[in-house]
């Protein structure tokens, strides 16, 4: 049978034991959980996930890209980039409108007071 002191040692390596796994292994143990948490929060974004009951299904991390990507070229009026350049025509037309127009302005500003200089 054991003696006091032998079960008095062995309590205090217990509560040691129970101490050190409080205090250094519970929050490194936290640490690793949440970067497992975070770790497939970030594979169900960039895997996508799939339509459920209520929901609509959420395309991954690639699939988006490519749908963004292919906005990037011209295919004929459907793309961002179509869109763009039609507008950038479009503006450069206007400001030649606006160039005659002032050029215009500055010729019956000119006539106008070639008419009043008269009288």
């Amino acid at each position: 049978m054991p003696g006091l002191d032998t079960i008095f040692w062995f309590a205090a390596g217990v509560l040691t034991l129970a101490g050190v796994a409080r205090y250094v292994f519970y929050p490194m143990w936290r640490e690793i959980r949440e970067a497992l948490t975070w770790w497939r929060k970030f594979q169900r974004d960039w895997d996508g996930e799939p339509e459920e009951p209520g929901r609509t299904r959420v395309p991954g991390v690639m699939e988006r890209l490519n749908g963004i990507d292919g906005q990037l070229h011209r295919n004929g009026g459907e793309s961002l980039k179509d869109k763009v350049c039609d507008t950038h025509e479009l503006a450069l037309g206007l400001s030649s409108r606006v160039g005659e127009i002032e050029i215009r302005q500055i010729e019956i500003a000119n006539r106008l007071g070639k008419i009043e200089s008269r009288n």
